[in-house]
């Protein structure tokens, strides 16, 4: 009986061992999937930033051809129009399109160093969402 209890024993300590060590395993690839996940949301979130600056850019550069056209119409028409406010309006377009040019480059960076690091199926995935979005904006312009 003492054998037997020896032998029972051991193999309570193995699988105890066993569990104890996949326990481990799961831990450290539960933190490594964590950590993984939570750099894509930080990436993700960036993007979503840089692409939220890039429309107020857009916006105010709609704003500002609007303006100058108004001034030039008004001039057409013969109304009194400063010079300052015609340089204003156009130094305002161009400081907006340089913006919006920047940040369309640093968003394209951004997504593709962000699609680099995902697997071929996320990345296609990310792709659709990404069209998708696109869809809804140009829907919501029109």
């Amino acid at each position: 009986m003492k054998n037997l209890n020896d032998v029972l024993s051991g193999v309570d300590e193995v699988l105890n061992s066993a569990k104890h060590g996949n326990f481990e395993d799961v831990l450290t690839k539960t933190k490594s999937y964590a950590e993984k996940a939570t750099k894509k949301s930080a990436e993700r979130l960036e993007i979503s930033r840089k692409k939220i600056e890039l429309l107020d850019s857009k916006t105010k550069l709609s704003k500002a051809y609007e303006k100058y056209g108004k001034l030039q119409y008004s001039a057409y028409l013969g109304e009194l129009v400063s010079d300052e406010e015609i340089e204003a309006a156009l130094q305002e377009i161009q400081l907006q399109k340089t913006r919006a040019d920047l940040l369309d480059k640093e968003v394209a960076e951004l997504r593709a160093a962000f699609v680099e690091g995902l697997s071929k199926k996320e990345a296609r995935q990310f792709e659709r969402e990404e069209a998708e979005e696109a869809d809804q904006e140009a829907e919501e312009t029109e």
